[in-house]
């Protein structure tokens, strides 16, 4: 551990003995020739004289010249970030340590950035300097992960319209025979056919083609367009009483139109061998 007295001077916390020793195992200096490291070790000797002396200018001017000549030495970097500090330039001794990590993480030496912000934040706490070099790590951090690849966008689903019927039931009997009319230019159905709850099919009929201008049987609302098909298809006496009751029994109706089957939406006339109330039944 540090017993550096600038930093009990300042009141700054010394960095654990576990942080300052992985710090140094993570710090191995870039490769340098001769010169260039006799010259920084003479510029750290020269500022710690100048410091001794008192001359706390001088000894910041040879610091500079080192991290100058190898801006990844460990040594040099602290020595000048404490000089700073001890100064009374925290913000200084802060964009110090930013510096340093800026210069590691280009060469891919993430760690070793991460374990000098956390040293810097032990020695002089939060500092705006040190919270934005934590963000220039956390996006390193996050550029180790490869974007996801592209999902193909699916198709925006597509609403089926409904093809609209009027219809009468005419009784026979024990069966009741109802015929639907409708679809319009754009639905003009082919066929219709009946299924029950599960989806199974009950019976299938081909439609009839109305001519333009042509009456059908069902009763044409005020307002309504005539329909362009018609077909009949039988249906039992549960069917007709849950139609007077408004509703559709247990079973709906699609048409074919072109090649989909489409949800056929049915309007009762209220024909019933004479003339009820108009009601809506939906299926």
């Amino acid at each position: 551990m540090s017993d550096d007295p600038r930093l009990a001077a300042l009141g700054l916390e010394q960095p654990s003995a576990a942080l300052e020793e992985a710090g140094s195992a993570l710090s191995a200096p870039a490769p340098e020739d001769g010169r260039n490291r006799s010259d920084i070790e003479a510029l750290k000797e020269g500022a710690a004289m100048l410091t001794q002396a008192g001359n706390r200018v001088a000894a910041l001017a040879l610091m500079w010249s080192a991290v100058a000549i190898d801006p990844l030495d460990l040594g040099a970097h602290r020595r000048l970030a404490a000089m700073l500090a001890n100064a009374g330039d925290v913000e200084g001794a802060a964009n110090e340590y930013a510096r340093y990590i800026d210069f590691l993480l280009p060469v891919g030496e993430l760690p070793r950035a991460t374990m000098e912000l956390a040293y810097g934040a032990t020695m002089l706490g939060g500092h705006m300097a040190l919270i934005e070099a934590a963000e220039k790590i956390a996006t390193a951090v996050r550029a180790l992960v490869p974007a996801p690849a592209e999902i193909a966008s699916l198709p925006a689903p597509r609403l089926l319209p409904k093809v609209p019927f009027r219809f009468c039931v005419h009784d026979d009997g024990d069966l009741h025979w109802m015929q639907l009319e409708g679809g319009t230019g754009e639905l003009a159905p082919s066929a219709v056919r009946v299924l029950d709850l599960d989806d199974n099919v009950i019976e299938t009929r081909k439609c009839i083609p109305l001519a333009p201008g042509q009456k059908g049987h069902a009763r044409l609302p005020e307002g309504e367009s005539a329909g362009v098909a018609w077909v009949v298809i039988g249906v039992s006496s549960d069917v007709v009483a849950a139609f007077d009751a408004g509703g559709a029994g247990p079973i709906r109706f699609e048409a074919r139109v072109g090649e989909e089957w489409l949800s056929a939406q049915l309007s009762d006339t209220g024909c019933r061998i004479g003339r009820k109330a108009l009601k809506v039944a939906v299926s």
